[in-house]
């Protein structure tokens, strides 16, 4: 289970034989456990590893220059994409169609997606006194710049969770159209709070890393010329302390490949606030956009309350979703409280609940859930 932001560990540092180069080694380690009615194809326990590593070099004019990394080891649906018996969508050719935004069909036969390796992050980059450089696999400008509020756990969300271990839960307001594409990136320095991104992938796997295609059962298309840009806003207020935080992205693809002609080019609009004071944080985020498809809009919106006290995080999260392609929407809430556990070690438990309407029926799943993790 993932500590808050406020727990993390420093991350070592390795000094190479030239003072001005720096290495840098993390690695979180969770497990999920849910408790409770499950829609998921693929059932609990769930395990997560992220592995980062970065190396930096300083040069005599200031400027820095390194690599970054990111690989993450998951077992679990990894949400998007996850079809469900009971979806309706659109066909072509007697082929449901899968949306380029969010992975969602109507075909309840892609796979589980019982594990998988991801590389989420492979980038060069180069800092100056006033833009950041990056180059390769990784975030486009919206996803650098969204805010990064305190959780009270990692895996388990009411809405934006790496995991969703009931199966019904549509709400999820960090979306992207280029998840660990090869693209470019300039990021300005942050001034007077402020800062701005511009990023560009010459084509994208939309079902690379979160959704999961069922080969020629689905219709999908590929997505080519993916700009995005973004701006953000943090700092904290000298007087009372208090830190806001803000954001607002925007990203956008053509489609492309041998069934593009079915598709529309999909696009979306995210954006968050975040205002933390003391040991209470809160933020709001939401997520609008279209699915690649005539008609066929996402919308999600996201709500976070967590107080810490010592040792201990509780949360309280709301989330909505809703696919027009699938025809389907979810209110989800979850109730959680998670505590350090010696030097690196987290323990926590919460419960969820989630309901899901699609074409006039309804499901429900209750689940108490219990993660653990560690934080090298």
């Amino acid at each position: 289970m993932a500590a808050p932001t406020a727990w993390g560990q420093s991350a070592p540092q390795i000094s190479s034989l030239l003072d001005e180069t720096e290495l840098e080694f993390e690695a979180d380690l969770d497990l999920l456990v849910g408790i409770g009615e499950s829609h998921a194809p693929a059932d609990g326990p769930y395990a997560d590893i992220v592995l980062r590593g970065a190396t930096e070099t300083l040069t005599e004019q200031g400027w820095r220059y390194g690599v970054e990394g990111r690989v993450r080891l998951t077992t679990g649906d990894g949400r998007r994409g996850l079809a469900r018996p009971g979806l309706t969508g659109p066909q072509a050719n007697g082929r449901p169609l899968a949306g380029l935004l969010t992975g969602y069909s109507s075909d309840p036969g892609l796979d589980e997606a019982s594990s998988r390796i991801l590389l989420e992050k492979a980038q060069v980059y180069l800092q100056t006194r006033w833009v950041k450089l990056r180059a390769g696999p990784g975030e486009t400008a919206a996803v650098q710049e969204a805010s990064q509020p305190l959780h009270a756990f990692r895996l388990s969300r009411a809405h934006s969770g790496p995991l969703d271990p009931t199966g019904l839960n549509m709400a999820d307001t960090q979306l992207s159209l280029a998840d660990g594409a090869t693209g470019v990136s300039v990021q300005s320095q942050r001034i007077i709070g402020f800062r701005v991104s511009a990023s560009y992938a010459p084509q994208s796997d939309p079902c690379a890393q979160h959704c999961h295609p069922a080969g020629p059962a689905v219709l999908r298309a590929d997505l080519k010329s993916v700009w995005s840009l973004a701006a953000s806003f943090d700092r904290r207020i000298p007087n009372s302390g208090v830190r806001w935080s803000a954001a607002l992205g925007y990203e956008t693809a053509s489609a492309s490949g041998p069934v593009s002609a079915v598709f529309d080019d999909p696009w979306l609009v995210r954006a968050d606030l975040v205002r933390q004071a003391g040991d209470l944080t809160v933020s709001v985020s939401g997520l609008t956009g279209s699915d690649g498809y005539q008609d066929a809009d996402y919308h999600s919106l996201g709500f976070d309350l967590t107080y810490e006290q010592g040792d201990w995080a509780y949360g309280l999260e709301l989330g909505y979703g809703r696919s027009d392609l699938v025809q389907s929407e979810s209110r989800s809430l979850m109730l959680g409280a998670s505590r350090l556990v010696g030097a690196r070690g987290v323990l926590g438990a919460g419960v969820m609940g989630v309901r899901e309407e699609t074409a006039g029926m309804e499901r429900n799943s209750v689940q108490l859930l219990v993660e653990t993790g560690l934080r090298f």
